[in-house]
């Protein structure tokens, strides 16, 4: 009997993937995503809409959607009352027919639907699978795909911007325009070594020249971004460093804006590293405590300082608090100089204390060159230097040519780095008259790496890597 056959030769229903595309646990609402030809038909088998003419989710008109009950066809009892919405292929996320099931947020209840198709024969979306089929149907290039996930991932204001904007295509654009001109300087080449008669210059390379390095320049520019970008994507990071008990926790509590460090007048009390990420003004701030710079004989103390000479090599800023009573300056200068510090913001801490006074006047003048400035745990509203010392360091940390776009994908910055590396190759060879069939292969290969980032030119493993790294759902 046909009746008899296993769904899921009868439907294909293997080519749909499904999975729940809100997060794990329990909600008020979850919402249940299929994408691939035939998920209106498995809703059918699940869904019945309410109403007195009732409805097949397959008879559904795109972007529309129906309230009813979802129930186990295989014993008919119902799991759940549901809207279940409808986008057509190609006008959906994925470009396929796509089915979402807005049901309630209990953990059995997403389960228990989620088996039903199961066993119909549905597949169970791999991590990233909605959006990789997505790049794979034309619907986004890769670039946009990876900021999808930078936007899930965005905690401050403005990385969720700079995802936005790569979302909305604003890199792809400016990176297939990098694409074409190299195209159109190549095309150009091949037609001299095609039709050399044809050439009415001297010199072939004439004029070339100007257009490559303009190209090259735009590459570069958009690769000096990425120091900025870096820190939108994983957070500026500020270390709070300075000897024991100079008030480094206290710092962190109140940039943080709790007690997220221990605070105590005993020195040593910070033994590892403690990090906060906080939102700031909508720049992500990773802030780290330290450990007192100091020499120890305590083996636990000693581990802690090295931590956090680690943590110094990694800082974006260095805040180094200094606070009274400070007994020899000049071995603070010396903690200084053999951390390797490039510019820390030197912080006279305590600054309630009367002794502070004399501090900064002796700070200030043996070290003249650095941003000196105060802090007080009982006065906050001197934070705000403190904060706006942050935000100017993330402003220069920028490109001097002012770009709009920022790179924030390491990935993108590799590739940037090996195009604008080819094409200062492909310059001097002009300069240098080798000739020209070489020049083209150099600028095929700038090409191809800049093709490589939109994804117009990549390879199946790195499509497979990219989107293995994304959640299950999306």
């Amino acid at each position: 009997m046909m009746d008899n056959q296993p769904r899921v030769q009868k439907n294909n229903y293997h080519l749909i993937c499904a999975a729940s595309a809100t997060p794990p646990g329990q909600s008020g609402l979850a919402v249940l995503r299929m994408s691939g030809p035939g998920s209106t038909k498995a809703a059918d088998e699940i869904f019945l809409a309410y109403g007195s003419q009732a409805r097949l989710v397959s008879q559904m008109q795109g972007y529309t959607c129906a309230f009813g009950k979802i129930s186990d066809p295989q014993t008919g009892q119902m799991i759940d009352q549901a809207v279940v919405t409808v986008f057509k292929a190609p006008h959906s996320y994925t470009g396929e027919d796509v089915v979402e099931i807005s049901c309630h947020g209990g953990t059995a209840v997403k389960q228990a639907i989620l088996d039903c198709l199961f066993r119909l024969g549905v597949s169970a979306a791999e991590p990233g699978e909605f959006t990789r089929r997505a790049f794979l149907n034309g619907k986004i290039d890769l670039v946009q795909a990876e900021a999808v996930m930078d936007l899930i991932q965005a905690g401050a204001k403005k990385s969720s911007l700079a995802a936005a904007s790569q979302l909305q295509g604003a890199l792809s654009g400016k990176m297939r325009q990098i694409s074409q001109a190299l195209y159109d300087i190549q095309a150009e080449i091949e037609l001299v070594l095609e039709f050399p008669e044809h050439d009415e210059e001297e010199d072939p390379a004439s004029g070339l020249e100007g257009r490559l390095s303009a190209v090259r320049e735009t590459v570069e520019r958009l690769s000096a971004t990425f120091r900025q970008g870096r820190m939108l994507r994983e957070g500026l990071t500020v270390v709070i460093a300075g000897r024991p008990n100079a008030g480094k926790s206290s710092l962190l509590n109140a940039l943080a804006g709790y007690d997220r460090s221990i605070v105590t007048p005993v020195p040593g009390t910070t033994r590892d590293t403690v990090e906060e990420i906080i939102d700031m003004s909508g720049l992500p701030v990773r802030l780290v405590d330290t450990a007192g710079m100091r020499d120890t004989e305590d083996f636990v103390e000693q581990q802690g300082v090295d931590r956090a000479r680690a943590a110094l090599n990694q800082a974006d800023l260095v805040f180094w608090l200094i606070s009274p009573p400070l007994e020899n300056l000049e071995n603070e200068k010396k903690m200084i100089y053999e951390a390797g510090l490039e510019k820390p913001v030197l912080i006279i801490g305590k600054e309630d204390l009367e002794d502070s006074r004399t501090l900064y006047q002796t700070v200030s003048r043996e070290f003249s060159e650095y941003k000196l400035m105060t802090f007080s745990a009982l006065r906050p509203e001197g934070l705000d230097p403190i904060r706006q010392a942050i935000s100017e360091h993330y402003e220069q940390s920028g490109s001097r040519y002012g770009d709009d776009l920022i790179i924030t994908n390491s990935r993108h910055h590799a590739l940037l780095l090996e195009a604008a590396d080819v094409l200062r190759e492909a310059e001097r060879a002009l300069n240098q008259h080798v000739p020209l069939d070489m020049v083209a292969s150099l600028l095929r290969s700038g090409a191809e790496a800049c093709a490589s980032i939109t994804g117009d030119q990549v390879s199946d493993k790195l499509v497979q890597t990219i989107f293995s790294r994304f959640c299950v759902g999306k």
